[in-house]
């Protein structure tokens, strides 16, 4: 029988502290994750092929590289960025200005609780490596249930808790490398993260049955296109 480590939750915000502003972070995550926003964006654009001038919800944005990295790709879209970090939210927003995006909004607040957000409101919603944070993944998906469009599109990406041996292999050699704790938290991030099985009971539990989910060796996508 197949034998996994139990989920360990990791702290949500991710804000300033005496080691690292998160100015330092957001340039290690870019120079680090390049590549890795970039495959995000593409895999947006040809998994769901997002409407032209969608109105975009990222859940979880941080320092907004994916959005930014999606909007290079799709200039017509309309992103909105909702993060529980102020910090995250100072940093995304002076990227998205130094990127030419001026018009990406960014602003505080929970996932769990979008009561501000009209139902019906986004075309899209998209969130990179922000699942295992939510404290209430359920509650999460019922609010993006409720903003979003009946016909609306959806993806989020995250790591599996579940990888197999090569794949944590990987994040052992190239963890190292990562300044500033980041791959320790790389590491701990995974520990957080969900199973497949476990994603599926959750939709299923909450009748999104209409939500899809996949999985390669490292990572997890739920999707509705």
């Amino acid at each position: 029988m197949k034998r996994t480590k139990l989920r360990i939750p990791e702290g949500g915000a991710i804000e300033d502290n005496p080691g690292m502003t998160m100015e330092q972070y957001s340039e290690i995550m870019k120079k680090q994750l390049g590549r890795e926003y970039l495959r995000f964006a593409d895999n947006v654009v040809k998994k769901v092929n997002p409407l032209e001038n969608s109105i975009v919800l990222e859940i979880g944005p941080g320092p907004g590289w994916a959005g930014i990295y999606l909007l290079k790709k799709r200039k017509d879209l309309k992103l909105i960025g909702l993060d529980t970090s102020p910090d995250m939210i100072r940093v995304a927003s002076e990227n998205a200005t130094k990127e030419g995006f001026p018009d990406i909004v960014f602003i505080q607040g929970s996932a769990e609780n979008m009561s501000e957000i009209n139902d019906d409101t986004f075309d899209l919603v998209i969130s990179r490596d922000s699942l295992h944070h939510w404290e209430e993944p359920e509650r999460v998906f019922k609010e993006i249930k409720r903003v979003l469009k009946p016909e609306g599109k959806l993806y989020i990406h995250d790591s599996r808790r579940d990888m197999n041996a090569f794949g944590r292999l990987i994040v052992a050699i190239f963890s190292r490398f990562i300044p500033n704790n980041i791959g320790y938290y790389w590491r701990t991030s995974i520990a957080a993260s969900y199973m497949p099985e476990e994603v599926c009971a959750m939709l299923d539990k909450n009748g999104l049955n209409d939500w899809s989910v996949e999985s390669d060796m490292m990572d997890l996508i739920i999707y509705k296109d």
